[in-house]
């Protein structure tokens, strides 16, 4: 499998499973439930990220014909998300930009070191990652970055289209090209 593994295009993707100290079930699902969403979330400042996601999986839900439902010994941190480069340098993003945020959810977990100690972070993140082919990826090929001017040239698009209303078609073209320049350039 190799280099195909965790990866669609340039995005990668990151599971990983820890056990949860017992007892530290219900704080670490307030803290989870706590955290702020959208721009406010520390999520927000990994600019890479393409989507993650932070849940507990405490049972299994029964599917199928009747059986002996398994049970799990512990309940779990799932933690997923999907984003450009690789591994190590989002970890690093991780331990730069938010090791408090990640502690708080980590920290609940059977051997977490911190993000103080990086190797010893970045080594316990690997020794729980499941490995995975199949991942969503919203923008195949396309990085954070590329989708963010994407949607910043839409925006001046709209503004462009609104602000040129009623122009006859030689004030359009000179508002065009006060506005993008000339195709080419």
């Amino acid at each position: 499998m190799g280099e195909s593994r965790n990866r669609v295009a340039g995005a990668y993707a990151l599971t990983t499973f820890a056990p949860i100290i017992s007892g530290h079930e219900e704080e670490l699902r307030a803290h989870i439930d706590h955290l702020p969403m959208g721009a406010e979330s520390p999520l927000a400042r990994l600019d890479t990220l393409h989507l993650s996601r932070i849940q507990i999986f405490d049972q299994l839900v029964h599917q199928g014909p009747k059986h002996d439902l398994d049970r799990l010994e512990s309940s779990w941190l799932v933690f997923t998300s999907s984003f450009d480069g690789d591994l190590d340098q989002y970890l690093d993003l991780i331990c730069d930009r938010i090791p408090a945020d990640a502690d708080g959810w980590w920290s609940h977990c059977v051997g977490y070191p911190g993000t103080a100690d990086r190797s010893a972070f970045k080594t316990w993140i690997k020794v729980h990652q499941r490995h995975t082919n199949l991942f969503a990826s919203a923008y195949h090929g396309g990085t954070v970055a590329r989708v963010r001017e994407g949607l910043a040239l839409r925006d001046q698009l709209v503004d462009f289209a609104a602000d040129a209303q009623g122009l006859d078609a030689v004030a359009l073209q000179e508002r065009f090209l006060a506005t993008f320049g000339k195709a080419g350039s």
